[in-house]
């Protein structure tokens, strides 16, 4: 993987991430390494990737973890973790084993199509335990997967390999969560989040995108989800707050009024309650997790 991209050279991207250091992948669409002899330098501190990295922990030492969007995961042995574009990430190289690929963009889409969001829940989290009974199969395609990119590399088979690989993981995931995401709504409806939330929070607002009841989408995001509409967007909300106060130089009133609060104490109440931390005493937070 290439080194940090400059700040200056990131067109298009969101304000708040171009303070986290943005690892890319230049002209490659796909990279693989294990963990323990990646370059080390990947692993320093808070940063982003303009790819998608999946992370299968093989070997865990006890009590390992790693930050996503600055919620804390644990990690266990065979355990799989897809991190999505964008995302804010910390972890340690030590105590851990296993494998990491790196998937351009493009690419990666391409490849999984309509199973992305069977894949990503909305709140862009992917990850599952692998049983032993699951290993072998991930073990051989990955053998494949190794071959393809230290011979030809070509895109095709490489593909083919990749999606067999995760859509066994999403079987996998299949037998522990019975939630399903099918409904080309809700694909939709996360696009309309992404794009209104800062501005947009009523169901009504959605639900006329959608052309359904505010009633009817509260009952597909529960049904999928977990989760109503105000939720959703709350927690996009608490996301977006979080990758700004991780910036330690911006003002938290800035913060507030570029999410939309007409006041700097409305922002303060909604996330203390939603995150039990002042926006301040939460800087200081992620401050450590860079040190």
């Amino acid at each position: 993987m290439n080194s940090v991209t400059n700040q200056a050279d990131v067109k298009d991207a969101d304000p708040a991430l171009q303070d986290y250091p943005l690892h890319d992948l230049g002209d490659a669409f796909f990279e693989i390494a294990t963990i323990e002899d990646a370059d080390t330098y990947f692993f320093k501190g808070l940063h982003r990737h303009d790819f998608y990295e999946l992370l299968w922990f093989t070997d865990v030492r006890t009590d390992q973890f790693h930050y996503i969007d600055f919620n804390r995961f644990p990690i266990a042995d065979n355990q799989v973790f897809l991190l999505l574009p964008g995302q804010v990430h910390s972890i340690e190289q030590r105590g851990k084993r296993g494998f990491l690929m790196a998937i351009s963009k493009d690419f990666f889409e391409k490849e999984m199509g309509s199973d992305l969001l069977r894949l990503c829940n909305y709140s862009g989290n992917f990850a599952v335990v692998v049983p032993e009974s699951g290993t072998q199969v991930l073990n051989t395609l990955l053998g494949l997967i190794k071959i393809e990119y230290d011979g030809a590399r070509r895109p095709a088979i490489l593909e083919s390999y990749l999606r067999s690989w995760f859509l066994h993981c999403i079987e996998l995931q299949k037998e522990i969560s019975t939630a399903s995401h099918t409904d080309p709504r809700l694909h939709t409806l996360i696009e309309f989040i992404e794009t209104h939330y800062r501005k947009q929070r009523s169901a009504d607002f959605y639900a006329k995108q959608l052309s359904i009841s505010a009633k009817r989408l509260n009952e597909l995001t529960r049904e999928s989800f977990g989760k109503t509409i105000s939720q959703m967007i709350s927690e996009r909300l608490i996301l977006e707050a979080k990758r700004e106060i991780g910036y330690i130089e911006k003002p938290i009133k800035e913060i507030s009024y570029a999410l939309g609060f007409s006041e700097p104490s409305y922002f303060t109440r909604f996330f203390g309650k939603q995150t039990g931390y002042a926006p301040l005493d939460f800087r200081k937070r992620i401050a450590s997790l860079n040190n």
